[in-house]
């Protein structure tokens, strides 16, 4: 199997040389624009009327991404790039034969690109190293985004403050931008040779043009740019900002439905330490407007990973975020002892109180690059002593337990590019708790090796991994993927290595180590238009899986899809797994040594997706499996529609539906024997997004949820040393389960001046867990409506300082 799996790729990467891109090499050439400075003031209207416009050189000729990559543009377009000392100003004619066609939807900023209007982008790599580049999109409603680009993976949470404006007439629309050199960083040379491409997104006919031709067929859309020349005698200014904040709270306890209110303060400061680095600091930090996670009854081994969505966090993390090892929400997350609290009870004690979150002092990140391509990154974050009040209830003594005491965490990253748009990195994490002298340390390793013709890559990651308590846990991780990354067969071959103690999650996230598993994954994509199809792409992938010690098998699976978006815009993805051989979990069964053997699956999904232009359209999937054990089958219908009631309001509504008949999993562990269920398992998740914009600065967004999971156990079994599980009727009660939540999320985003927001916000959430299932929806509902409420209403507002703007004032 080895050898064949070995022979058919290497049959693909070698047989399919002659076909990457056939018949577009004559496009493959890099354009230059020259930059023009100016000193005239340049007012941002989106008029394009001041004489400087007119003298600029233009960027002409765009040539079509999508749908049929390689032709001629349908609508003519310009852009000009002038600058003066101050900043970089780009102005786009977008020529438009229908203007009263335009599409021109509102909606949140940072997601101009997926609105239903026309598009203007500009993208900047200011070390023109084909790595790492920036974003600044407008869209015809004037909504701006911006995405800091690394790799081709883009961060929307990076947010800079520029200016933009937008503009019609009988000829199509206009987009005019200023970008503050305090929103880049650059080197400090006598002449600048940037990276640069303009796109232009036609909603209407869902046509995207770049002025640099960029092959579908060839790795990455940023790398394919041109070169913008001319701009000489600038220099890196002193960035120094400040986002002075203040919040006022009013909270609703569950325990007694009481009120409490609070008010905080704080800042955000941004510094730029010599030509590239960037000095992030958050003072006394306030996250409590940030969205709630979308909670699930968890119930399986492992822990639920939930996204970050802490603005600090999230903006300017993409060096950080080298070799996989950092996941920022062990920062704040729930304290380590939780559960001490409630181990270390006494004779008529309660808890009384028991802070799920460890309360940060303060956080600062400095990242940057040299000239040279060598990124640097350090971090540092510190949380204080988090304590539970316990409660005798007899005497009223209160006592106090530490829970977490003050932890350091610190990072530090060193990242090299390397040629034909490669890199090499460098990252340690470290954490430390005094408290109990606890250290936690792990280094780590990430590159991507790409060759000349980005046909070819070699990528991976290793690390090492150190935990020091009463004696030193050492680990260590190997992954290494060969890939030919362009033209129609694209192909990868893995292997993974976690050691048994490999252990990153002080500081990152790992559901499980102690893992040898090795991988192939087969594509054949077609990029161009054929029959009703637009593009289409096929695919097969093989995993096997084992432990690495003992090195004992674990699962084996084959996968198959096929995906593809036809002449009406519609997306369709057809997904078959299939389990060929009965497996081990070693997780599941929750005691060392124990493994549960596990069935021969097939699984398949549906996924559609109709146009979004459309006034109505439904999302939906469809996915069933079953075993060849224990009748084990499932299925998940899952309707989302969206209705576009105008310009300014969309309404999203997703309903899931998911049924598991003799879902198997662990139900007890009596210090002998261990004890697994079968279980009927229903999940119903319904969710209402509704966004309204108000203006291209002024958006509302409500979002609730309601998820309902529950379970009943059909019998117990005794799991043997085998794997294989025996029928136990001593059990003759089970504890099943309905678990009930719901959560409003509502939040007012006003950005009434650049940088600075408002935000308004209501946070409501009901829990309630029964013993029993309760099958009618209604009467869920009815249950969470009499069940204790949290709710949170707060107020925040943030002001953007900056000192080159203070400084441009006096002048």
């Amino acid at each position: 199997m080895k050898r064949f799996v070995l022979f058919f790729y290497l049959f693909l990467v070698f047989g399919s040389y002659s076909f990457a891109g056939r018949g577009k090499e004559h496009l493959r050439v890099q354009r230059e624009l020259t930059a023009t400075r100016v000193k005239e003031h340049i007012h941002i209207d989106g008029r394009l009327n001041e004489q400087s416009w007119k003298i600029a050189s233009k960027a002409t000729d765009f040539i079509l991404y999508e749908p049929y990559n390689g032709l001629k543009a349908s609508q003519p377009t310009e852009v000009s790039v002038i600058y003066d000392d101050y900043a970089i100003y780009i102005g786009a004619r977008l020529y438009d034969s229908a203007p009263d066609s335009i599409y021109r939807e509102l909606g949140q900023r940072d997601k101009s690109d997926n609105l239903r209007s026309d598009v203007f982008s500009v993208y900047i790599s200011t070390y023109n190293d084909g790595v790492n580049y920036l974003q600044f999109t407008v869209s015809a409603s004037a909504v701006q985004t911006d995405i800091k680009i690394t790799s081709n993976r883009g961060d929307r949470n990076w947010n800079a403050v520029w200016k933009s404006a937008v503009s019609f007439d009988k000829n199509g629309w206009y987009v005019e931008m200023e970008i503050p050199y305090s929103a880049l960083r650059f080197a400090n040379t006598s002449s600048q040779v940037w990276g640069v491409n303009f796109s232009r997104l036609i909603k209407r006919k869902n046509e995207v043009s770049t002025w640099n031709f960029v092959d579908k067929s060839l790795s990455g859309f940023v790398t394919q740019s041109g070169i913008l020349k001319g701009i000489s005698g600038i220099k890196p200014p002193l960035r120094l900002s400040f986002i002075p904040y203040v919040s006022g709270y009013l909270d609703q306890s569950t325990d007694d439905n009481s009120y409490s209110s609070r008010i905080n303060g704080g800042m955000d400061l941004k510094l730029g330490i010599g030509q590239s680095f960037t000095l992030d600091a958050t003072l006394i930090p306030d996250f409590g407007q940030v969205p709630s996670d979308d909670k699930i009854l968890n119930l399986s081994p492992f822990e639920v990973k939930y996204d970050e969505a802490r603005q600090f966090f999230t903006e300017g993390t993409e060096l950080f975020n080298k070799g996989g090892i950092f996941y920022s929400r062990r920062i704040g997350g729930r304290p380590k002892g939780y559960s001490d609290a409630y181990d270390s009870l006494l004779t008529n004690e309660i808890v009384d109180q028991n802070p799920q979150e460890t309360k940060m002092i303060n956080a600062t990140k400095l990242s940057g690059r040299f000239a040279n391509g060598l990124g640097l990154g350090i971090f540092n974050a510190m949380t204080q002593n988090t304590y539970a009040d316990i409660l005798d209830t007899i005497t009223g003594n209160r006592r106090r337990v530490l829970t977490q005491g003050f932890t350091n965490y610190n990072i530090f990253v060193l990242d090299q590019n390397l040629p034909n748009n490669s890199y090499v990195s460098l990252i340690n994490t470290n954490v430390h708790r005094p408290s109990d002298n606890f250290t936690a340390d792990v280094i780590a390793t990430d590159f991507n090796v790409k060759n000349k013709k980005q046909e070819f890559a070699v990528r991976g990651k290793g690390a090492v991994s150190q935990r020091f308590l009463d004696s030193i846990e050492r680990g260590y991780k190997a992954n290494v993927v060969l890939s030919k990354i362009s033209g129609n067969f694209q192909a990868d071959i893995w292997t993974n290595i976690e050691s048994k103690n490999y252990n990153p999650n002080d500081l990152g996230f790992l559901r499980s180590a102690n893992e040898f598993s090795n991988g192939l994954s087969l594509e054949y994509k077609i990029f161009d238009p054929f029959w009703k199809f637009l593009n289409a792409e096929f695919e097969f992938d093989f995993h096997d899986s084992r432990l690495y010690s003992p090195r004992s098998f674990s699962r084996q699976s084959l996968g198959f899809g096929f995906r593809f978006m036809d002449v009406n815009n519609y997306f369709g993805r057809l997904s078959i797994h299939y389990n060929p051989r009965y497996g081990y979990d070693y997780y599941e069964p929750r005691v060392e040594g124990r493994k549960y053997k596990t069935p021969r699956v097939l699984w398949l999904q549906w996924f559609g997706s109709p146009d979004y232009r459309k006034t109505i359209a439904v999302d939906h999937r469809v996915a069933y499996w079953f075993s060849d054990m224990y009748n084990q089958k499932s299925y998940l219908v899952s309707l989302s529609p969206r209705i576009r009631f105008s310009n300014r309001l969309l309404a999203i509504y997703s309903l899931s539906y998911q049924s598991e008949n003799n879902n198997i999993g662990y139900y007890d562990y009596d210090g002998t024997d261990v004890l697994f269920g079968s279980r009927k398992l229903v999940t119903i998740t319904n969710t209402l997004n509704i966004q309204f914009a108000i203006s291209p600065k002024s958006f509302f967004n409500i979002k609730a949820r309601h998820y309902i999971r529950h379970y009943k156990y059909n019998d117990i079994y005794t799991l043997n040393l085998d794997g294989t599980l025996s029928l136990n009727n001593s059990v003759t009660d089970p504890e099943n389960r309905n678990y009930n939540l719901f959560n409003i999320d509502m939040f007012y985003q006003w950005h009434f001046a650049p940088g600075s927001e408002l935000v308004l916000a209501w946070k409501n959430q009901v829990e309630e867990s029964l013993d029993n299932p309760v099958y009618n929806y209604m009467q869920n509902v009815e249950n969470l409506w009499n069940s204790p409420k949290y709710n949170s209403f707060s107020i925040k507002i943030l002001y953007y300082i900056d000192y080159q703007q203070l400084k441009k004032l006096r002048l």
